[in-house]
């Protein structure tokens, strides 16, 4: 995640399904434990897993194409 990206509560965005993104973030935890280098985004994620607006789900989707592109990557 990019250093000056900021995750809070904006009630100007649109709200997103919240069992799908706990469902992804979910599989982001998972992960951790072989890939250690993402558990500071994932961690600042899960925090909104209750109330999840749209821009947190791109963050998300950000971590997955950042997993997606570095597959030789672990511990």
């Amino acid at each position: 995640m990019h250093p000056t990206t900021y995750l809070g509560l904006d009630e100007e965005s649109n709200k997103v399904d919240n069992s799908q993104y706990r469902a992804m973030i979910d599989s982001l935890l998972y992960l951790t434990a072989s890939i250690p280098n993402i558990l500071f985004s994932v961690g600042l994620c899960a925090k909104f897993q209750q109330d999840s607006m749209k821009d947190h789900l791109t963050i998300v989707k950000r971590i997955f194409r950042y997993l997606i592109g570095t597959p030789n990557l672990g511990l």
